[in-house]
């Protein structure tokens, strides 16, 4: 009697264990979706982008320095370039935006130490200025 209990606990275990799979199985099948997306994107966008990996990309070698004199918005930003640009003071301004921040940087210098000379000529006008070296 005892054998025939486990044999049929056993069965009814199999056929409930059976009827759980079948059931999984055509649940997954009937509410699984087939539908693929299109993007539509703008072929100015990625004109966009290009430029602006064109403006970003500042040719700095590993070796060599700058001195940023400005990092904020844009108003401030085109108020000083074109101050910058009118005096032709300096040979080199780069630009740069880092979102949020438009960033003004002068001059490339080979070694710290030229750069530390030009960072007190400068910082007679711009008190915030700094070294910097771009990666």
């Amino acid at each position: 009697m005892k054998i025939y209990l486990t044999k049929t606990i056993f069965v009814k275990m199999f056929k409930s264990i059976i009827s759980l799979l079948l059931f999984i199985t055509i649940c997954s099948k009937s509410f699984s979706q087939n539908d693929s997306i299109t993007i539509n994107q703008d072929p100015k966008l990625l004109k966009v982008m290009e430029l602006k990996k064109i403006v970003n990309q500042e040719a700095f070698t590993s070796g060599q320095f700058t001195i940023q004199i400005f990092s904020g918005n844009y108003t401030d930003y085109k108020i000083l370039m074109d101050e910058l640009k009118a005096d032709d003071k300096y040979d080199e301004i780069f630009y740069s935006f880092e979102t949020p921040y438009y960033k003004i940087r002068l001059g490339k210098y080979v070694s710290r130490i030229l750069a530390i000379k030009e960072l007190k000529n400068i910082k007679k006008e711009f008190s915030s200025a700094f070294i910097l070296q771009p990666k």
